[in-house]
C-alpha cells in the first residue's frame, strides 16, 4: 500500500485518505454512511499507530491516556498490544543488525590474519 505524506512528514494510508473523501463528500448519504463506519476502524488503526510512536519517543502511558481522554490503565489496557509488538520488530531489527555487525567483523578479522601472512587478495 503506497501512502502519502501529510503536512506533518507522517504517511496517511491513501485508504484512510479515500475513505475520509468520500465520508465528508459522496453525495449518497447511504455511501457516506458506510464510509463513516469503515473510517471509524480505520482511525482506530492509526490511533494505535500514534501511540506506538508516542511510546517510542518517550511519552508515558499517562500522557498517552491524558491526550485521549482516558486513565492510563484504560490507555495501556488499549494499546498496549500494538506498542509491543512494534518493540518485538524493533527488537528484532536490531537483533539482525547486531549480528551482521559480528558477521562482518569475522570477516574482517579473517581478511586481517590472511594479510599477515601475506596473503595480498582480501579473505572472502
Amino acid at each position: 500500500m503506497s501512502e502519502s505524506p501529510d503536512a506533518g512528514g507522517r504517511k496517511v494510508p491513501p485508504l484512510l485518505t479515500q475513505t475520509w473523501e468520500t465520508a465528508t463528500t459522496d453525495p449518497d448519504p447511504l455511501v457516506a454512511l458506510g464510509a463513516t463506519r469503515a473510517l471509524g476502524a480505520l482511525l482506530s488503526t492509526w490511533e494505535a499507530k500514534l501511540a506506538s510512536e508516542a511510546v517510542a519517543s518517550g511519552a508515558t502511558w499517562e500522557a498517552i491516556g491524558s491526550s485521549v481522554g482516558v486513565s492510563r490503565q484504560a490507555a495501556w489496557e488499549r494499546f498496549h498490544h500494538d506498542v509491543d509488538d512494534f518493540r518485538r520488530q524493533v527488537k528484532a531489527a536490531a537483533r539482525t543488525l547486531k549480528e551482521r555487525q559480528r558477521q562482518e567483523w569475522r570477516e574482517f578479522a579473517d581478511d586481517v590474519k590472511h594479510r599477515a601472512r601475506g596473503d595480498r587478495r582480501p579473505y572472502r
